[in-house]
């Protein structure tokens, strides 16, 4: 009797085991990355900032001008970061600017990754002369330098907002594309998909039910990085002048009106700038923890 207790009591133990899942494994080396949790920290202070800007300044950012205060240096008790060279409150600006900036970037990582995520998702999975065209067409797409293609379709489609997040998701969508192809092809034999097919799922169902999930990891940190690198690209192409309206507030645009008194007021240059730097910075961090997370291999 004392044994078969001892049994249960095993036996309960087991039962009672915590089951850790892989997204809560992802999770706990995620925040055991500092310097990951310290640019999530970062955004997330940045994103509600921007999110809430008028519940954070009393100013409109293009209609309240006060010309009698022109390029007031920051430290003011009404203008903390200063005004710009037509009296608007830089801290005004730079929330709403953080806006534009934040919704772009977010925007270009989204529709590049659905472009991208199904072509190669195609190729990947079914091959065959489609995939090659597919594939050949993407290297071209790589081949080009991104700002020559940019300037060229912001020529032809005018300059606006709309027409950057159009031009930089054409230019950002060939990276997700080789990646989900890559992952494909390592996904496609696994003995689960090939159990999929001898049940009899259709192929539209293998991918998304089975293969996708299975490479979701690699993806997600593609997409931190693309915001990132899309925050940056559409200041560089706003700072061209390709962009958004001059009277917009757009962190590349502040960038491009400040550099005409780099001497006389460096700051309209460098708040924006530094702005941009924190930001893309603290997805590049969360982009590395995510990697480390996903595959601990990598950790160094």
């Amino acid at each position: 009797m004392e044994k078969e207790r001892e049994k249960d009591f095993e036996f309960e133990d087991e039962i009672s085991l915590p089951v850790t899942s892989y997204w809560k494994d992802v999770v706990r080396r995620f925040c055991k990355n500092r310097i990951a949790v310290l640019g999530l920290i970062l955004l997330t202070i940045i994103v509600v900032l921007c999110a809430g800007a008028p519940l954070f300044t009393r100013y409109d950012p293009v209609m309240d001008m006060d010309l009698m205060n022109m390029l007031t240096p920051p430290g003011d008790r009404e203008h903390p970061l200063g005004t710009d060279d037509l009296g608007r409150d830089i801290w005004c600006r730079l929330l709403y600017g953080g806006r534009s900036s934040l919704l772009t970037g977010l925007s270009v990582a989204a529709f590049a990754a659905v472009i991208g995520v199904t072509i190669g998702l195609y190729s990947g999975y079914f091959g065959g002369i489609v995939e090659s065209l597919l594939m050949r067409f993407t290297d071209i797409m790589l081949s080009f330098p991104f700002l020559i293609v940019a300037i060229a379709i912001m020529s032809v489609l005018g300059s606006s907002q709309k027409n950057i997040i159009m031009t930089l998701a054409i230019t950002s969508w060939p990276r997700f594309a080789r990646l989900t192809r890559g992952q494909v092809l390592s996904v496609k034999n696994m003995e689960y998909v090939e159990s999929a097919r001898v049940a009899g799922f259709k192929d539209v169902r293998i991918l998304f039910r089975h293969v996708l999930p299975n490479c979701i990891g690699p993806l997600i940190i593609q997409g931190t990085l693309a915001v990132g690198s899309a925050i940056l690209s559409a200041a560089s192409l706003n700072y061209l002048g390709l962009g958004a309206d001059a009277a917009a507030p757009d962190w590349g645009m502040m960038l491009s009106q400040g550099k005409n008194y780099l001497q006389l007021a460096p700051y309209l240059t460098t708040i924006p700038g530094i702005a941009i730097s924190i930001t893309v910075l603290s997805m590049n961090w969360i982009g590395d923890g995510l990697r480390d997370a996903f595959d601990p291999k990598m950790r160094k």
